[in-house]
């Protein structure tokens, strides 16, 4: 009996061993599950990395063409749109191109799944699309004499069957858009539509004063829509209802598709500061340059646009404002061009002549030509001579006036025995120049003046 309970104790003992190495072996295998699904976890997010990295992208085409605020034009029903009462029945292939592109702007093909970087001279087809951000800009161009320039912060999607906005077949061009578009028609290239959420808007050239339309058109943040004729005139037809708008003078569509007509668009304000041409000169930091302008009658608010070049292709400032100035501290050396336009409400009027400023760094110390001291008859003695003009000048530590040329005088009642007259010449940036001469006095002693 006591070996059969040896042996079932033994075979118990045994049963427990297996047992545990049992769920070792589990435990285990649960490891190596879980350590292969975390692996495949960790790769899934290093290749959507990988992909977003490779295909930036933007807001998505599906977006836009389901956005409920757009009336979309579908293909089937471009024939049937009346442009001037004449019905388009057939198109060509859309195509344009892309002129200009300035900083961040992406691309995407209406048959593509990601944005890429826009590249100049791209083609631009039907459903394309070209988005831009901050401070970026991007012109297409339809014919040799017309263009759309797309702002800061927009989304363009090309919706057309036409062969080109601008031919004289008068076919529609339609776009849909977000953000601020503006562009040039002439009178012999017919009418161009353009797709707000509020619904499509065709402009046409005056063909009776064959003035080519300068215009700007945009979305603004209450979904309304702004039309604005900067130079020539053009007929609007919202929905069926036409309007005749001049120069200076603008609309607001609403969201639901209403407006109010043609008013007129603020004006241009008049610049105080700084001149055309000025010049801003710094030392060490960059200088505090102040815009200054006079209020305009009605305006709202102002737009100050600063860019490297004339045509404000480089825009490196675009602010809205509250008040008729603006400084900027952080200018670098070179050559910048600036201009303002005031708004009334979601109309902006026709911007200022573009004026030219200059910061220079200037690290070169004034000028300082001493003459020998003098002793005058009265027995006091002058220290002359001539600086940069601009510049201030201090002699025994008091400020000399100088003459628009930067000449100087400076009489006084030196002490008795030898001493060193120092004189100072500070520029308009602080840099200073330093000169002194030695002066015997045997006797008198006195004051300066």
């Amino acid at each position: 009996m006591a070996a059969v309970a040896e042996s079932i104790t033994e075979a118990a003992v045994t049963t427990a061993d297996n047992r545990e190495a049992e769920k070792t072996r589990k435990y285990l295998k649960l490891m190596d599950v879980g350590v292969l699904l975390a692996a495949l976890v960790i790769f899934l997010i290093f290749i959507t990395i990988l992909i977003r990295l490779a295909f930036p992208v933007g807001t998505r085409l599906c977006d836009i063409y389901n956005n409920e605020n757009a009336a979309l034009i579908e293909d089937g029903e471009l024939g049937q749109i009346d442009i001037a009462g004449n019905s388009i029945k057939s198109f060509g292939t859309f195509v344009a191109q892309l002129g200009d592109v300035r900083r961040d702007v992406k691309f995407r093909a209406a048959d593509s799944i990601a944005w890429t970087s826009a590249s100049e001279g791209a083609s631009v087809h039907n459903r394309d699309a070209v988005q831009t951000f901050q401070n970026s800009r991007a012109r297409v161009d339809f014919t040799t004499d017309n263009e759309l320039r797309i702002g800061q912060n927009s989304l363009v999607v090309f919706r057309s069957g036409a062969a080109d906005p601008f031919l004289e077949r008068r076919e529609p061009a339609a776009v849909v858009m977000n953000g601020e578009l503006s562009g040039i028609i002439n009178s012999d290239f017919g009418a161009f539509a353009l797709e707000f959420p509020s619904g499509i808007v065709e402009l046409t050239a005056d063909t009776r004063t064959g003035e080519a339309v300068d215009f700007r058109v945009g979305i603004n943040p209450d979904q309304s829509s702004t039309i604005s004729i900067i130079s020539g005139q053009a007929d609007v037809n919202i929905a069926g209802e036409h309007y005749r708008v001049s120069p200076s003078q603008g609309l607001t569509i609403t969201k639901d598709g209403r407006t109010s007509g043609a008013r007129a668009l603020p004006s241009v304000p008049v610049i105080s500061a700084p001149n055309d041409n000025a010049v801003a000169q710094y030392l060490e930091a960059p200088p505090r340059v102040n815009f200054r302008w006079r209020q305009v009658l009605d305006a709202r608010n102002y737009r100050l646009e600063i860019a490297l070049d004339a045509g404000f292709e480089e825009i490196l400032v675009d602010e809205l404002l509250n008040d008729s100035s603006f400084t900027h501290g952080n200018l670098s050396s070179g050559d910048y061009f600036w201009r303002i336009s005031a708004r009334d409400g979601w109309l902006q009027g026709p911007a200022s002549r573009p004026r030219r400023l200059s910061v220079v760094r200037d690290a070169m110390p004034p000028s300082l030509d001493l003459r020998p001291i003098q002793e005058m008859a009265t027995g006091r003695f002058a220290v002359r001579g001539k600086t940069t003009p601009g510049s201030v000048v201090y002699v025994l530590g008091q400020l000399v006036q100088t003459t628009s040329g930067g000449e100087f005088e400076y009489l006084f009642n030196p002490e008795s025995g030898t001493q060193s007259i120092v004189v100072e010449a500070i520029d308009a940036v602080g840099n200073i120049t330093y000169s002194s001469q030695v002066l015997h006095v045997p006797g008198n002693a006195g004051r300066s003046d």
